[in-house]
This record gives structure tokens, C-alpha cells and sequence, in this order.
């Protein structure tokens, strides 16, 4: 098959949804289909290069991660209609989601889309707040995707928001894969020593670390909080944040307001092919989201054989408690509580090591883009060129690999 992948986050933005599409170009070339990408580039004339369309984006860019584009009569589109792709797989529904739809149209192929995000609002007991937010965002999503013959959720927590916003098309929960090997391949003591030194770490130190997008909805800033609580607990206790993003200054500010210079170390973003080496150097991976449509970060800090404290873990379709090799905490009490008792216990933290490895074998990057390309496979011949539009009102069928 032909593919054409868009998205609006590409390298070298650094996001789950860069991750997910570089995997999806990586993996399906090896599995021999022919990929390409549109994206947004950061230039302000279009090109071509290495499989990848990169549109010319605006100078405004109010997201760090993202590039925004206003082109619309872009002479990239002759080529990939000349080209002519089997398919087109969407991962964003705003600005390259709008090139998709023309494209498949102009080209009468199918248009599947993966809904990476999860809208949804809550209240300070994690209640879905039914608001003037969520009937918007409801709407806006209803009609981004509607000329989509199947939509892809990431988990199944995140499909029922898709089911909640009533959207007619059929949705396929297929749970993001990720490269296993990469974060288990063996790195050289001297390398890691080396890289705990520059970033102000010692041996006798224990490290917590979030590897994440700085922005509201991941709550960095709670995880702030509870660390300032665990510092007097135990005072080997450090805290490394891994990911840039636009909360990035006011964490900061928050970290110099706390006193918590030294002990929290902003690492910034990081090359996703280097990543590893910090999930490598940390004793423990935390995270303070409540609402995580895919929780790769979480995977890949099981995969590096980390325990994983979190607030939830409905996006990993198991329990990381009944697994042994993370907690989930309800409040700052039992977070701060159950971060004390791993930084006092090495041992412990070794056999929650051992289980997270196994448990995140589920999650090969192989199975993943194998079942993806499964799901394309099957709408291209359930729907096929020429014959794309309409489809989406079939009945709707869930599936979870």
C-alpha cells in the first residue's frame, strides 16, 4: 500500500504524537509498504525531503511543540496527488486534518483518523465536568471528522469521549506501540555516571523522574508540590522533568518560589533517540496526570524497568497494582507517602523493576503495526478508491488489541 501519514507535530517537536508517527513511518516501511508524510514545516517555502511533504508554516506559533500553517494553494499538492496514495491516516484534527480531507476527496481513497487527544475537563474530584468546554470541543470534533471513514482511539477510556460526543463513524481501539528495544538495550555505567554528574546527580541520590509535554493538562506542577512535601521526608530525594512545553517558565518560577533549586532539575527537550538514557539514569518515573489518552511515557518507563507511580492508569487497559510494578495514588497524601517508602527501599524498588520490564512487553512496537496495518488493509477494502464517502455511517465496531 501507499500511505500517507499528516500531522501537525513533527520532529524535531518532541510529543506522543511525533513518537507515534515516526514509529508508524518506521515501522511500516520495514513491513513493506510505501509511507509518506505531511507535516508543517518551520520554513516559510514548502519542500520535500526523505519521504516527508513539510508545508510552509506561519511565523506565529503560539505552541512551542507546533508549527501552524495558513497555505492552502500549496504546489505540495500536485505532487502527492501525483503521487496517489491508497490511503490517507490522519493524527491531528486542525490544520493538516484539513489537507487529508482534501486529498482523500480529491483522490476518492479512504480517510482513517487516530484521535490522540482527550478533551474531556474534570472537576477536582475527577468528575467529568459537563460544560460549555466539553459541548464545544463535542461539536468542533463531530465536524473535523465526518468525511473520516474509521476513527482510531488510542485506549478504550479515550473511545468512550469519542462515544460521549456522538460521532456516527466506527472506532477502532488500537493501543499505541512503542520500540521495547531501545529503552532495554544495555548502556555503559560510565555513560550513565557521566550523565547523572551533569545533571547535579550523585550515587547517593534517588532519582524521580516525569518525562512529559510541559503544559496544564500533565499537572507537572502538582508533582512539584508533592516533591517539596517528599524533600523533607527524604532528603536524597531528587526530581528530574524531561520535556519542554508552555508551562515551562512558570514551573520554574514555581520550583525558585519552593526553594527547590538543586533538587529540581530541568533537563528540557530531549532527541526522542536519546531519551532512553534519561529514563536509564532514574530510580523511579512519577506522573501526576489524571487523564491520558495513550500513557506511552508511562510504557516506555516500564520498558527501562522503572516502578511507576501514578495518579491513573485507565490508558494502560491494566492495573499497574495488580502487575507489582507501580501505585496508583489518589491524593498528594498517598503519593507523597508511597514515594517515601520507595526512595527508603531499594529492594523494593528492584522487584517492581523486574515486573514493570514484563509487564510492558504487551505494548511491541511489531504487534501495533502489524494490527495498524490490519485496520488499513480492511477499510481499503471495505470502502476502496472511488468508493470512500458514506461509509463512516456502518455500524460501529470496537475492537482492542
Amino acid at each position: 500500500m501507499k500511505i500517507l501519514i499528516t500531522t501537525d507535530f513533527y520532529l524535531p517537536h518532541i510529543t506522543g504524537v511525533t513518537t507515534v508517527v515516526v514509529n508508524e513511518q518506521n515501522m511500516l516501511g520495514q513491513l513493506g509498504h510505501e509511507v509518506r508524510l505531511l507535516t508543517i514545516g518551520n520554513s516559510p517555502v514548502s519542500s520535500y525531503k526523505a519521504g516527508v511533504y513539510y508545508m510552509k508554516g506561519s511565523r506565529l506559533q503560539p505552541l512551542r511543540d507546533s508549527q501552524l500553517t495558513f497555505s492552502y494553494h500549496d504546489p505540495l499538492l500536485a505532487d502527492i496527488l501525483s503521487w496517489s496514495p491508497d490511503i490517507v491516516h490522519s493524527n491531528n484534527e486542525f490544520f493538516t486534518m484539513g489537507w487529508a480531507k482534501r486529498i482523500a476527496r480529491a483522490l476518492q481513497i479512504p480517510l482513517i483518523h487516530t484521535c490522540h487527544t482527550d478533551f474531556t475537563r474534570f472537576d477536582a474530584q475527577h468528575r467529568i465536568r459537563h460544560t460549555l468546554w466539553d459541548t464545544m470541543m463535542a461539536t468542533i470534533i463531530k465536524r473535523r471528522v465526518r468525511y473520516c471513514d474509521l476513527l482510531i482511539s488510542p485506549s478504550l477510556s479515550h473511545s468512550h469521549m469519542l462515544e460521549r460526543y456522538h460521532v456516527k463513524q466506527p472506532i477502532f481501539v488500537l493501543p499505541s506501540g512503542i520500540d521495547l528495544a531501545r529503552f532495554q538495550r544495555p548502556v555503559g555505567s560510565d555513560e550513565i555516571d557521566a550523565l547523572r554528574t551533569s545533571l547535579g546527580f550523585s550515587k547517593e541520590h534517588c532519582i524521580l523522574v516525569s518525562v512529559c509535554r510541559l503544559a496544564s493538562e500533565k499537572r507537572v506542577n502538582k508533582s512539584i508540590d508533592d516533591f517539596f512535601l517528599l524533600s523533607f521526608l527524604e532528603p536524597s530525594a531528587r526530581l528530574l522533568l524531561v520535556g519542554g512545553g508552555p508551562k515551562e517558565d512558570s514551573l520554574k518560577k514555581q520550583v525558585a518560589d519552593l526553594g527547590l533549586e538543586g533538587l529540581v532539575v530541568f533537563a528540557g527537550a530531549i532527541p526522542s533517540e536519546n531519551v532512553h538514557l534519561y529514563y536509564r539514569l532514574s530510580d523511579v518515573f512519577i506522573s501526576s496526570s489524571v487523564r491520558e489518552s495513550q500513557g506511552l511515557g508511562f510504557v516506555e518507563a516500564m520498558a527501562s524497568s522503572l516502578p511507576v507511580v501514578l495518579r491513573e492508569d485507565h490508558s494502560l487497559g491494566f492495573s499497574v497494582e495488580e502487575e507489582g510494578c507501580g501505585a496508583i495514588c489518589a491524593d498528594s497524601h498517598s503519593f507523597v507517602t508511597t514515594l517515601a517508602s520507595l526512595v527508603a527501599d531499594e529492594q523494593k524498588r528492584k522487584e517492581m523493576a523486574e515486573k514493570s520490564k514484563q509487564a510492558s512487553e504487551r505494548f511491541s512496537l511489531s504487534h501495533w503495526a502489524e494490527t495498524l496495518v490490519s485496520v488499513c488493509e480492511t477499510t481499503l477494502d471495505t470502502c476502496g478508491k472511488g468508493n470512500n464517502r458514506g461509509h463512516h455511517h456502518q455500524s460501529r465496531n470496537h475492537a482492542v488489541q
